[in-house]
């Protein structure tokens, strides 16, 4: 009788072997694929952003405002040292019915329309406080074009809570990975300071009880809107959009589409020729760098050393805390995208030589310079 040979013990092992090594050998060429198709989807995300603001430039003749700063002039709070634009009511708790908050739409929002998004747009009020109820709908959803796939905070269970500071939960906002160029100048405001250069500019200098707008030589300001022939760097040479990183605790603004402020929506004083910020550049990881209503609360929940190690510092401002500085970030390796005035899409590495980085954000520049890409 011919007996029968089964497989024997070693040779499973073996089989076992090859396949945990093909294993081994196709989980990083996957992985890379996965990397490369989000890396692609945040790509894509801009181009339709740059599409929407171009299309937004041949309806009205200019991009929209950084943001609609609503209410009656001046900035009372910030002794008469904070420009309108900075100054966060409802997270620092002191709105009320004579102190209105006076955040109202900002570009985000008012691309929603060329975005496919025109339902959502007519479900707010724009007369309205973007924290008004009746913008709730608007402001608590989640969009993809504005989310980038690496962004692991820029998730529906981690949403910003702009009222936590001041006690309460109640105007939550969604997240977004998306900010306007609001300028990269130094911190100074021109009709102040005559010596200030590469600074910004208001409409009167008593920023207490007369100032309605406050702009650099960004894509846009507070009340403020930019054309495309004001850009005399040439549009292939200018960003307009920076990506942003979502905010890594409940009271943290950045990365937050639908709220116009500094770190939320905007990048802001993140680049001064020849001179080392703390926000210089982008991923920037100065101990100091963005400076944003929370971070008291944010480094004594998760500890400065923490939030280092995550990539997002921050600086608390002792007397009065604002958004007032905001660099690009995201969570690509070594570098993030930007937005052309073109519509073109780029990625720029960390290690972006940071007088070209001032450049590229700056749209005042007349002198040719090189691109990093």
């Amino acid at each position: 009788m011919r007996r029968r040979r089964g497989i024997s013990i070693v040779e499973v092992l073996a089989v076992i072997a090859i396949i945990g090594i093909l294993l081994a050998l196709l989980l990083p060429a996957v992985q890379d694929s996965r990397s490369a198709a989000r890396r692609l989807q945040c790509q894509n995300n801009l181009k339709q952003i740059g599409l929407a603001l171009h299309n937004y430039h041949e309806q009205f003749g200019r991009m929209p405002p950084a943001v609609i700063w609503g209410g009656p002039p001046g900035e009372p709070l910030g002794g008469g040292e904070v420009p309108v634009g900075l100054v966060d009511r409802v997270a620092l708790g002191v709105v009320s019915p004579t102190d209105p908050a006076r955040v109202h739409a900002n570009w985000a929002v008012m691309l929603l329309p060329l975005l496919d998004q025109a339902v959502l747009a007519d479900s707010g009020n724009p007369e309205r406080p973007i924290s008004d109820p009746a913008n709730r709908r608007l402001r608590e959803t989640w969009l993809p074009v504005f989310l980038c796939p690496d962004d692991t905070y820029a998730a529906g269970d981690n949403p910003y809570i702009r009222d936590q500071l001041a006690g309460t939960v109640d105007n939550r906002y969604a997240r977004g990975c998306y900010g306007m160029n609001m300028g990269p100048g130094s911190n100074c405001i021109h009709e102040l300071q005559p010596e200030c250069e590469n600074g910004f500019h208001v409409d009167d200098p008593d920023l207490a009880g007369k100032a309605q707008l406050l702009w650099g030589t960004g894509a846009g300001g507070v009340n403020v809107s930019v054309s495309f022939s004001e850009i005399t760097s040439g549009q292939s040479n200018f960003v307009v959009v920076d990506e942003l990183r979502a905010g890594v605790h409940a009271v943290d603004p950045r990365g937050t589409w639908a709220l116009g402020f500094p770190g939320a929506s905007a990048t802001i004083r993140h680049g001064q020729v020849g001179v080392q910020e703390d926000a210089f550049g982008p991923n920037n990881q100065d101990i100091n760098s963005d400076d944003i209503v929370g971070c008291g609360q944010i480094e004594s929940e998760l500890g400065e050393e923490q939030l280092n190690a995550l990539g997002m510092p921050c600086y608390a401002r002792p007397e009065l805390e604002i958004n007032s500085q905001a660099t690009s970030r995201s969570l690509h390796t070594n570098g993030v995208h930007v937005l052309m005035g073109d519509g073109s899409v780029h990625f720029v590495t960390d290690q972006v030589n940071p007088d070209i980085w001032f450049y590229m954000h700056n749209r005042s520049v007349e002198d040719p310079f090189e691109l990093p890409f």
